[in-house]
């Protein structure tokens, strides 16, 4: 007997970050095909993250005699196939309802700073990465989730992004002070927004503030925020079936529910609490997870409510999608300080952060005159928040 030992992709994740790719202020996704192969040559995601199965996915990966591997540009996954009338078929083929979980920790201790995302997420907040457009709209191949439009009276502060139409985005926008103010209205004074480059005729995809979710361990843990309120909770998982979970109750001037979710599995779930007359409602996803070192969850459906997600077609061959998964390198303003510098010696509009390329500068000197000469340009080893914008400290 022979064993067909032909391995074919079951899906990639490309993962792209825009500090280690840009050229100074040249997108990555606009240079020249050689100037993107040199780059990448250069290019390895180790550097800055480490992904891993969870637990429970090794095991589905065992099941399924599945390969897995993290590549300098992404994570890869094969699987066994035969034919089947010409087409590639996976020789034991996942259920429709089967995730693939992946937790993701951040390696590089400045990554923060040069990403354009909060510098630091919301106390029991995670980052969650999926190709299920059902969770919150996304654009294929997209595991990220689309930024908001704009909400009136609503503060955005640097690195926020909005787009022009959550459906189907034609712009976006990247917030670079604190400001309230719509950035697709004419009026917008500069300085506030830049509209980030499109390639394709379309905006680029990254991380942001949708693509946070709540995680919580083995207790789940909601403090009501009315008084007197005592809602019931009911947690369903992701395909909308209620779970079994012991509850408890401590009273309090905000009652705080517990839930133990010690005999789930693993993954996302959804709160609902409400009370009998309806006074009280709150619902929201969660992801739950033991593992508190995790900066980020990426969960990879077999099947999702749109076929181009999908892992399999139809008739259970592969279509081997690769998705998408990218960072936005942070813009700050630069400033300079030294002896021939003063107050006003701070670049007219946030620069990107990139770890290749030269940007060229000019600021104003002591005496109030713009500099004659070409200055150092800023890295990702000190940033400043102060007031409404993020400034990079430059000695020279």
């Amino acid at each position: 007997m022979t064993l067909n030992l032909n391995y074919e992709t079951l899906f990639e994740i490309n993962i792209r970050h825009h500090y280690h790719l840009d050229d100074g202020d040249k997108l990555f996704d606009t240079l020249t095909a050689d100037a993107q192969v040199n780059l990448l040559k250069r290019y390895d995601i180790g550097s800055f993250l480490y992904i891993v199965p969870t637990k429970a996915t090794r095991a589905k990966f065992a099941g399924l005699h599945v390969v897995y591997k993290q590549t300098p540009t992404g994570i890869i996954t094969g699987v066994p196939y035969t034919l089947d009338a010409g087409k590639e078929k996976p020789q034991l083929v996942p259920a429709d309802n089967d995730v693939f979980s992946f937790n993701l920790s951040i390696t590089d201790g400045l990554f923060a700073n040069y990403s354009s995302l909060p510098l630091q997420a919301p106390a029991g907040m995670v980052y969650y990465f999926t190709n299920d457009p059902s969770y919150l709209p996304r654009v294929s191949p997209a595991l990220t989730a689309t930024p908001n439009v704009y909400k009136a009276a609503t503060d955005y502060y640097p690195g926020d992004m909005l787009v022009d139409n959550q459906a189907a985005p034609t712009k976006l926008f990247i917030a670079q002070k604190k400001n309230n103010l719509d950035p697709a209205a004419g009026g917008t004074p500069a300085g506030n927004w830049i509209t980030d480059t499109l390639v394709g005729g379309k905006p680029l995809a990254y991380a942001g503030n949708n693509d946070l979710i709540q995680q919580f361990g083995r207790i789940f843990i909601y403090q009501v925020t009315v008084a007197g309120k005592a809602p019931d909770l009911i947690i369903k998982d992701r395909l909308g079936n209620t779970v079994n979970v012991l509850t408890s109750m401590e009273s309090g001037d905000l009652n705080i529910i517990k839930a133990d979710m010690g005999d789930l599995p693993e993954g996302l779930y959804t709160a609902h609490l409400s009370t009998a007359d309806a006074s009280y409602k709150d619902d929201f996803a969660f992801y739950y997870s033991q593992d508190a070192s995790a900066w980020a969850f990426i969960d990879i459906c077999v099947k999702t409510g749109n076929a181009v997600y999908n892992l399999l077609q139809g008739d259970t061959t592969l279509k081997s999608p690769v998705f998408s998964l990218r960072f936005k390198n942070r813009a700050t303003y630069w400033r300079y300080i030294g002896k021939t510098f003063g107050a006003a010696s701070v670049s007219d509009n946030p620069l990107p952060l990139t770890r290749q390329g030269f940007l060229s500068v000019k600021v104003k000197d002591k005496d109030n005159k713009p500099t004659t000469v070409d200055l150092p340009n800023a890295t990702a080893s000190l940033i400043k928040p102060e007031t409404n914008q993020i400034f990079s400290d430059i000695f020279f």
